[in-house]
């Protein structure tokens, strides 16, 4: 954040104010930094031409500091329209873990001819060898200000844990935070995004409803009893309508998170991984773990949490030769092997079939099963992306052309229509089969909410979009609809020719 001021006296120096806060609660706030920087210019003929600000923002790096990074920026311009920066204390520049890296970002300010002033420091930066040796220890105190509150936080946040409160992250699905004021009286629940009302109060985890208390049993059963894995357990909840608590369709992750997450047989677990002053996360070993057994209403017992644990591990340490068993007899039941049927009949997912064999093709061929058919022309994950984003910008600017309006969502393939619906861009890869029939597989209930979907299907050589479809999503309950050449005569999917027609327009010529 920055702001600017144009006019200057006569013989006054022409300076920046940089202030940094990192939490609304901090003494030093913004306006009583700026107020101290004005009244130290001012009694010393310097006039602030800009003004930098990084309000709510750690000074433990460079990162996410725009301010501090506009006026770096600023400085290495030629000419600069400032000739010093005047700084609140040491602190306010960056609590840096390195203080070399504070030391750096000031040289590079007067390597350009640009001067710091901290203005409350007891010492003059007139870059004398004492005032130099204040300076690197009051950046020293600053950084070590940081580690000790660090520490301190640290030891709170696992006293709380003890006692059965959560410390920060989502709740999860099925559950809602409650806080507790310090004399032990619940408060009205919190809401998606929203922080507990007192800085004292604590939070607490509690079930949301009984259905979700139902919901998470089924899953647990499903795992156990059914024999189905975390993506089959998904998809059967995509087919039932059902969404997560983030108001998305249900995934293999999410599942998982239920499937592992100790929270539903009412314990919290703190400090399985350290990410102390920006530093990468480290895991941490579970004798370091503390943990609170009885801090919320469990939803399934100990003892069904610890069997799907179990059964996790044994599933993580697949038998090869039991998969070929199991790929045989799913062979003899149906006459026919696919990863749907290898799926249902429960084998590990992709990424174990890929690692002991190489894929399912290779599977197949191991268990000595007849050759399958096999498609090709899957397109890339890149080559999708660069697809779908240019379907995004041509759709936007013919919903304009239109009379309409088209706005971005947080979902970087939706549409946002006459803010009302929401279209999801996608586009499909022609698949080449043996016995020459092209196919595509049309996400529906896939990736993110959305009303309806528009899908380009590539043409045989996966350069260029052949035709659309367009799919109103509340009809095909499925993730994906499988199309080919001859299904789409018969089906009641709707095709386009060109991308003007999808809205309504005169086509402007073959969209490529």
């Amino acid at each position: 954040m920055t702001s600017e001021f144009t006019s200057l006296a006569n013989n006054e120096m022409p300076v920046a104010a940089y202030a940094r806060m990192s939490a609304d609660s901090q003494n030093y706030s913004i306006q009583h930094q700026l107020d101290r920087i004005g009244t130290y210019a001012r009694e010393r003929a310097m006039q602030v031409v800009r003004t930098f600000v990084d309000e709510g923002r750690s000074g433990l790096s460079l990162q996410n500091r725009p301010g501090l990074q506009a006026l770096l920026a600023a400085v290495t311009l030629a000419p600069c329209a400032f000739r010093a920066i005047v700084v609140y204390d040491v602190s306010r520049w960056g609590r840096f873990q390195d203080v070399d890296e504070s030391a750096f970002y000031e040289y590079l300010c007067r390597r350009a001819g640009v001067t710091v002033v901290y203005c409350a420091e007891p010492f003059c930066n007139d870059g004398s060898p004492m005032q130099a040796l204040l300076k690197h220890i009051k950046r020293i105190m600053a950084a070590e200000y940081s580690r000790e509150l660090s520490v301190k936080v640290w030891h709170a946040q696992c006293r709380f844990s003890r006692m059965g409160y959560k410390q920060g992250g989502l709740p999860g699905f099925g559950l809602q935070r409650i806080p507790v004021s310090v004399d032990g009286r619940n408060k009205a629940a919190l809401q998606e995004g929203e922080r507990k009302p007192v800085v004292t109060d604590r939070v607490i985890l509690v079930p949301r409803s009984a259905a979700d208390i139902a919901l998470v049993r089924r899953i647990y059963a499903m795992y156990l009893d059914g024999g189905l894995g975390d993506s089959a357990i998904a998809a059967q909840l995509r087919v039932e309508g059902r969404v997560n608590h983030l108001g998305k369709p249900w995934d293999a992750a999410t599942v998982r998170r239920v499937l592992t997450s100790e929270k539903y047989c009412g314990a919290i677990v703190f400090n399985r991984t350290t990410r102390k002053l920006r530093t990468p996360v480290v895991d941490n070993p579970a004798s370091a773990w503390v943990r609170c057994e009885t801090a919320i209403a469990p939803m399934v017992s100990r003892a069904t949490f610890d069997a799907a644990a179990c059964e996790r591990a044994r599933r993580a340490t697949p038998d090869r030769e039991a998969i070929l068993a199991t790929m045989r007899a799913v062979y003899r039941q149906h006459g026919s092997i696919n990863v749907p049927l290898c799926r249902a009949a429960s084998l590990p997912g992709k990424a174990v079939i890929r690692a002991l064999f190489g894929g399912y093709i290779q599977a197949y061929a191991a268990a000595r099963l007849p050759e399958q058919r096999q498609q090709t022309g899957c397109l890339g994950v890149r080559s999708a992306r660069a697809f779908i984003l240019a379907l995004v910008d041509q759709a936007r600017i013919l919903v304009h052309r239109g009379g309409g309006r088209a706005s971005a969502c947080r979902d970087w393939n939706v549409l946002l229509l006459n803010d009302s619906l929401r279209l999801r861009l996608s586009v499909a890869s022609c698949r080449h089969y043996p016995d020459g029939q092209r196919r595509w597989r049309v996400p529906a209930q896939e990736g993110v909410q959305a009303d309806f979907v528009l899908c380009g299907l590539l043409d045989a050589t996966n350069l260029s979009v052949e035709r659309y479809t367009l799919l109103a999503l509340a009809h095909y309950p499925q993730g994906s609809l499988y199309l080919s050449e001859s299904s789409s005569a018969r089906s009641q999917v709707q095709h386009f020719t060109s991308l003007e027609a999808v809205f309504g327009l005169t086509p402007a010529g073959a969209m490529a």
